[in-house]
């Protein structure tokens, strides 16, 4: 099978090369057979790739146990972007107090082409882990949470070329997530503040992620909580009120923004919106 984009276009060497990175971007091992599966890529065009990208010093292959991982060119480009954009270092401390607060699993998340990626998370003292919100981790936007807060903050027409690139994607791996449950939810998160999930990623889990925006008023990161989905619905305004008050506390970190009207606007939907009201919400 060849891979293709969602308007069934074969895939150029870039792209192909891109959906490479983006696999050793996410939680190990990786193996050959990993990479194949994961991309969509044949055997020859991945081991191909992988050799070349190789050479130019963003790929290392670990004999010993067949696997490969980001070479120190791919850490030279992290290192350029972090000079550059200082969010998850504003972040974290964001991300521990939650996590302390709250007793749940954190995590940022960013968006990255069609998909949102962890980037950094911190545990809770709650002894439930969730196991599938790993750094490096890449679903797509409209799926999970953070997924959705960071697509219902954009403009509706960006939104519609979001679903279209994952429209594959989405009914392979998460067919509970069509083009109109995302619209609907997208809707819904805006009314909120922020988003919900549950029991699509994982069964019986859930998360709740605030966007978190730039000058303006685009997503550019996503700051959510994860548990169990009754866990969720109990302390639902709680959460939201929390998640809502440090994504202001980054925004003004990052650009001096007042998150204080958000705030009181979000809490207020947070009051009147109930994770019971809405039985169709993903995860």
């Amino acid at each position: 099978m060849k891979p293709s984009t969602s308007s069934g276009e074969t895939l150029g060497a870039v792209q192909k090369a891109c959906r490479v990175l983006a696999e050793l971007s996410g939680p190990g091992p990786h193996r050959l057979s990993n990479i194949v599966a994961n991309t969509g890529l044949n055997k020859a065009t991945a081991l191909r790739l992988l050799d070349a990208l190789g050479e130019e010093g963003f790929v290392q292959r670990y004999p010993v146990d067949k696997t490969y991982a980001l070479g120190n060119g791919a850490f030279a480009m992290h290192a350029s972007v972090s000079r550059r954009v200082s969010l998850p270092a504003s972040a974290h401390t964001s991300l521990m107090r939650v996590a302390e607060v709250t007793g749940d699993t954190t995590c940022l998340s960013v968006p990255c082409g069609s998909h949102s990626v962890c980037i950094d998370r911190e545990e809770g003292s709650n002894p439930w882990r969730v196991n599938y919100l790993q750094v490096g981790r890449r679903l797509p936007l409209g799926v999970g949470s953070a997924g959705m807060a960071l697509i219902a903050w954009l403009p509706d027409e960006e939104v519609e070329q979001m679903i279209a690139r994952n429209r594959v994607v989405l009914a392979a791996r998460f067919p509970r997530v069509g083009p109109e449950r995302i619209r609907r939810e997208v809707q819904l998160s805006r009314e909120r503040g922020y988003s919900l999930s549950a029991s699509v990623v994982t069964e019986g889990t859930g998360g709740l992620s605030v966007p978190i925006l730039d000058m303006q008023g685009r997503p550019v990161a996503a700051i959510g909580a994860s548990a169990l989905v009754e866990r969720l619905v109990k302390r639902e305004v709680m959460l939201a009120e929390l998640l809502i008050d440090e994504a202001s506390r980054i925004e003004s970190a990052l650009h001096g923004r007042d998150g204080t009207d958000r705030a009181a606007h979000c809490s207020t939907a947070a009051q009147t919106t109930s994770m019971r009201e809405i039985s169709d919400v993903h995860a």
